[in-house]
């Protein structure tokens, strides 16, 4: 169900198709994060991509795009610039010659630290005025999507 964001606000919830709000979010979302990264010259898949190895380091290209949600290709493009820019470097890894591990270097922890702020204050203020049983009910359902979907839907939840 396609809707105009005037009608969306006046429609019961139970009138409006969940995965069309989920998409309009998500573009949302993505559109914000563009404008506050902006400052650090990162593109959000960029972002999402340092976030990542911040917490996983050593992951290899194919690891890293289906965390970021990217093709391979599309990954190797978006470490070559951080890696260009020091933000990231790729080591080979010594148990299989062609696959490269890609860590946070120093600038690029410090830049991902100074970004970080802007993109989490953008939660709070999406979240302004929704009581907390409610954001952590939303965090649930969208936690359980998302493994539905990463596992594929015909998969057993959990497996």
């Amino acid at each position: 169900m396609a809707l105009s964001d005037s009608t969306a606000a006046q429609t019961a919830p139970s009138e409006v198709s969940l995965i069309y709000l989920v998409g309009r979010v998500n573009q949302g979302i993505r559109r914000e994060m563009r404008l506050r990264l902006e400052p650090w010259q990162l593109s959000v898949p960029e972002f999402t991509a340092l976030s990542i190895l911040r917490r996983r380091p050593a992951l290899s290209n194919a690891q890293l795009s289906r965390r970021t949600m990217v093709t391979p290709q599309t990954m190797i493009e978006i470490l070559g610039g951080l890696e260009r820019r020091g933000l990231v470097r790729r080591r080979v890894d010594p148990d299989h010659g062609r696959i490269l591990r890609a860590e946070l270097t120093e600038e690029g922890a410090r830049v991902l630290a100074e970004a970080e702020p802007a993109i989490e204050a953008l939660q709070d203020e999406i979240l302004d005025g929704i009581p907390d049983e409610q954001r952590a009910a939303a965090t649930e359902v969208m936690l359980h999507a998302m493994q539905r979907l990463r596992f594929g839907l015909s998969a057993p939840v959990g497996g």
